[in-house]
């Protein structure tokens, strides 16, 4: 696994075991599903600590294959070839619609899950930043983070929130039809720009880092003209959004680096990217 994207996705689960509770998780994953979603279903909170010593999720076994967390360096992407590429994709899109469709208000949703404002979601993750870097963050997440709160868009419809929205976090049948949607941990309530721009700033991330995408992936527009055909919906201030998810995936980043003790903190190849995202926003 690329070391950055091991890091990234280390950091995601420190991150969740420290903020969520597994009920919030079952909560999701049940109400997805009894709306078509492809989520194993039901899960069950376990909070008997005599099997593995803590509680923990129970759920169906779905059966089929995880792509790796860096598509480009996983042998079930990169050698499917182009054609079939573009369908994973499109498969991912199609998910991430269907989830933004899930009703939430006047559900158990509503009253387990963060949000709904963006402004609420903008000081959640301000808080994370100044807790995770020890009142000291890196100088790109502070230009970062002032410049989101200066151009905070308004307030759009809020949606249920993936919040993890990668090609790893699905299971793929043998006609590579997206089978299973995983990892809820990062759910919440919010504009739905807001799983978008993780999609596209992680994938952006993926190919400045490593020098290129997978042949098959359709461009951030292209992607983004697939998700307003299948919801309806006119996506605004991608840019902001884009720039807000690398703020919160370098935080959790340099925050593994911090607590791992590595010296190439400081120079942390993703404050560089979120720096030359936040340019192009500025213009």
């Amino acid at each position: 696994m690329p070391q950055a994207f091991g890091m990234l996705k280390l950091s995601l689960f420190e991150l969740s075991s420290q903020i969520d509770d597994l009920g919030p998780q079952a909560d999701v994953q049940n109400a997805v599903a009894a709306h078509g979603v492809p989520a194993p279903a039901p899960a069950l909170v376990v909070a008997d600590s005599e099997w593995i010593g803590s509680p923990f999720l129970a759920m169906p076994r779905v059966r089929g294959d995880v792509p790796g967390p860096a598509p480009l360096f996983d042998s079930y992407v990169r050698d499917a070839g182009p054609v079939v590429q573009r369908i994973l994709h499109d498969e991912l899109v199609d998910t991430l619609a269907a989830i933004h469709a899930v009703p939430w208000a006047g559900t158990v949703l509503e009253a387990t899950l963060p949000g709904t404002r963006l402004c609420d979601r903008f000081e959640y993750w301000r808080a994370y930043v100044a807790w995770a870097a020890e009142g000291d963050p890196l100088p790109a997440l502070a230009e970062a983070l002032d410049w989101c709160e200066r151009h905070l868009p308004p307030e759009g419809e809020p949606v249920l929130l993936w919040g993890d929205v990668r090609l790893g976090n699905l299971v793929f049948d043998p006609a590579r039809r997206v089978a299973a949607v995983l990892d809820w941990d990062l759910a919440a309530i919010g504009p739905r720009e807001m799983d978008l721009g993780w999609h596209v700033g992680l994938e952006h991330v993926m190919e400045v880092l490593f020098g290129a995408r997978v042949p098959g992936f359709p461009g951030a527009a292209e992607s983004v003209a697939r998700y307003e055909r299948r919801t309806g919906h006119e996506v605004r201030d991608l840019a902001w959004h884009e720039v807000f998810a690398l703020v919160r995936a370098l935080a959790i980043n340099d925050r593994h680096l911090r607590i791992s003790g590595d010296p190439r903190r400081t120079a942390n190849p993703m404050g560089d990217v979120l720096r030359a995202r936040l340019e192009v926003a500025s213009a």
